[in-house]
């Protein structure tokens, strides 16, 4: 019978054992645990704290990018306006030049 109780106190030796690691294992995990809900509030709280530069940041963009909108509608009016005064410019110097032509054709002086 000696032997029946040895093997019995190894087995509660082993089960104690094993309860023991897997104390040890579950303690490691719930500091591991703790520390990462720790580093996550940190990590919130900064984020938290940005929030009013970001939404100051993204109304500056919001304003800048309205003013481009209509700086570019206002170069595009321009281009369209320097466009028009070109061909003004062309179609009046093209007349110049015409007269010029036509005034060489009917003076004598001019050699051909």
């Amino acid at each position: 019978m000696g032997e029946n109780n040895d093997w019995i106190w190894w087995v509660i030796a082993a089960v104690v054992l094993i309860a023991i690691v897997a104390a040890v294992l579950m303690a490691q995990r719930r500091k591991k645990q703790e520390a990462a809900r720790v580093e996550a509030a940190s990590l919130r709280e900064r984020a938290q704290g940005g929030e009013g530069y970001v939404s100051g940041a993204e109304e500056r963009a919001r304003e800048l990018q309205g003013k481009a909108r209509e700086a570019e509608q206002r170069a595009e009016r321009l281009r369209h306006d320097a466009d028009e005064a070109t061909q003004v410019a062309r179609d009046h110097r093209d007349r110049v030049t015409d007269d010029y032509l036509k005034a060489d054709d009917v003076d004598p002086d001019v050699k051909r």
